[in-house]
Order: structure tokens, then C-alpha cells, then sequence
């Protein structure tokens, strides 16, 4: 299938997010940030990026990404911050290049049908 690229600093995050990619037949790498994300060798078909995480957040990681491998898709996913909601992150990560975005939580069947959509 794909090589699916999950960037957040949310272990438990990372390792649901795999999980449910692995079940859809991709292969999946883990980064814990976007320092972690640049370390990357293999080109990742998609990526899922958090937009809120220590070092190199959502926003850098996005434009890094998108500069070395153009052709890469981005989901963008965040569960707001200090009383703010995802959707001003989410609308920012969309100006910046992400192809799509999901609130967290993130349901399963809605990260698949996402990833299967946008790799089509």
C-alpha cells in the first residue's frame, strides 16, 4: 500500500494512529516532533502532522515536508490549545499546504477513509 509518516509528540496518539494505518495495509514510521520528522530517509506517501508539539511544531514540520518531497500529503490533525479549539490551527494548516485535517480525538474509520481518499 503506502508509506504513512505520523509526526506528534503524543505517544499514545502515535502508536492508535499506526495501529489503524497498519490494519489498512501501509507501512508506517513514527516521529515524536518535526526535529525527529527531518531524520526521515524513506519519502512517506502521507503524512499525519500534530500541529501543537514541543521543538518544531505543526506549522515548520508542514513546510519542511512540503520542501523536500512537494508531492508528499499532509493530514493535519490538533485538539486546540488553552481553551482555543482545533479550527484556527486546522484553517492555518490548510493555508500552509496540508491537503486535509482532522480533529482530535480522531475517529478510526475517519482517519482510513481520509487516508484512503487522499492517496487514490
Amino acid at each position: 500500500m503506502a508509506h504513512v509518516l505520523v509526526v506528534d509528540d503524543d505517544p499514545l496518539f502515535r502508536e492508535i494512529a499506526s495501529e489503524i494505518l497498519i490494519r489498512a495495509g501501509h507501512t508506517v514510521s513514527e516521529a515524536e516532533n518535526g526535529i525527529h520528522a527531518q531524520a526521515v530517509a524513506q519519502r512517506p506517501d502521507l503524512a499525519v502532522v500534530d500541529m501543537l508539539m514541543p521543538e518544531r511544531d505543526g506549522i515548520e514540520t508542514i513546510a519542511d515536508l512540503r520542501a523536500r518531497w512537494p508531492e508528499v500529503k499532509l493530514i493535519a490533525v490538533s485538539s486546540g490549545h488553552r481553551g482555543l479549539g482545533p479550527d484556527l490551527l486546522l484553517r492555518t494548516a490548510r493555508a500552509m499546504g496540508a491537503d486535509a485535517t482532522l480533529a482530535k480525538p480522531v475517529q478510526p474509520q475517519a482517519l482510513e477513509r481520509l487516508v484512503s481518499r487522499l492517496l487514490d
